[in-house]
């Protein structure tokens, strides 16, 4: 199937009483800005905020590229999603012959509308309260990643573009062209996502699976620490199509000034967050990644908790003896 250009699909959209076929489009209008039409572009989309003939705002997806079997995956998703209801993801629907493109007719996805903004425009915007919103923001994010992890649910694309946040700090995520559920298993791995995101492996990655997101969630959730420690990063930062890291950084760890500069932090979650992203960037297959929360458990505590164990075991223990040790003299942050 052959896609049409962005130039195309504009030219469409411009022409409601021609272009639009599926009822849920016919009446309807794509939202303009004076004379120019609203659109936003995401690799293998261009998305229209739209107004149905109700005037119900929603989002207008249409493909540029191929996905592979864009119509299966989006079918399965919704059911999929629906089924789960949870504010973590908006209600989309499937168009099948809905848009007439030079002469052809093209599927569309229609979406729910999200008051919410995208990463780090919400981090840009709240630039002089960063110690304040980061840790909620941070907080939230692990949790949302933990339950996809309970459903066994990868998004394949989480990156800062398709993370919105909402006013009161609560995420949703959309676009969900590249996503794994259980239905879905034996698809092909089509979008590998932002190489600022992604562990080096995944271009060698065949099908889709629940692990797409484990180096995705570190990264980012690293990255909102190491914001909140060192707001000046954002700025250094924000220009970037990443959020803080690049594939060069993973590409080369060892030579890499940031993660270098982030492993003598003085602050010890970022310091051995970093550490644990060195050693998921020196496997060589992203099916033996980990997920953020084993990430997190502090190895040093479970080994002490091990030996804890093992010792109240032992009979006719002898009297434990302190010992002391002199403090570690702190590092001064590069930053």
């Amino acid at each position: 199937m052959a896609y049409p250009s962005r130039t195309d699909i504009v030219t469409a959209m411009r022409n409601p009483q021609v272009s639009f076929k599926a009822n849920e489009l016919i009446g309807g209008s794509v939202i303009q800005k004076g004379s120019r039409i609203i659109q936003y572009s995401g690799g293998y989309t261009i998305v229209f905020p739209f107004h149905t003939r109700d005037s119900k705002k929603v989002a207008v997806r249409c493909w540029i590229a191929d996905i592979g079997d864009a119509k299966k995956r989006s079918q399965e998703i919704s059911t999929y999603l629906n089924a789960l209801n949870n504010p973590y993801f908006c209600d989309f629907k499937y168009l099948d012959d809905a848009i007439l493109i030079s002469g052809s007719i093209y599927p569309v996805v229609v979406m729910d509308w999200v008051d919410g903004k995208p990463l780090k425009e919400y981090i840009n915007d709240n630039i002089s309260n960063l110690k304040s919103i980061l840790p909620k923001i941070a907080n939230n994010f692990k949790q949302m990643v933990e339950y996809f992890h309970k459903e066994n649910i990868a998004h394949g694309d989480l990156q800062h573009g398709n993370i919105l946040v909402k006013e009161d700090g609560s995420l949703i995520i959309i676009d969900y062209d590249s996503m794994f559920i259980k239905p879905l298993e034996g698809m092909s791995d089509a979008i590998k996502g932002l190489p600022g995101y992604q562990h080096p492996s995944r271009n060698q990655n065949k099908y889709i699976n629940h692990k797409l997101d484990y180096f995705s969630e570190l990264v980012i959730y690293l990255s909102l620490l190491a914001f909140e420690q060192y707001p000046n990063l954002w700025n250094k930062y924000y220009e970037t199509e990443d959020l803080l890291f690049s594939k060069e950084d993973f590409h080369n760890p060892t030579n890499s000034q940031l993660i270098n500069t982030l492993l003598l932090s003085s602050n010890q979650t970022i310091k051995e967050l970093t550490q644990r992203l060195k050693e998921q960037l020196s496997k060589t297959d992203i099916m033996d990644l980990q997920p953020l929360e084993e990430l997190l458990i502090d190895k040093l505590e479970v080994a002490k908790d091990n030996i804890s164990s093992k010792w109240d075991k032992q009979p006719n223990k002898p009297e434990k003896k302190e010992i002391k040790t002199p403090n570690a003299k702190n590092i001064t942050d590069k930053f």
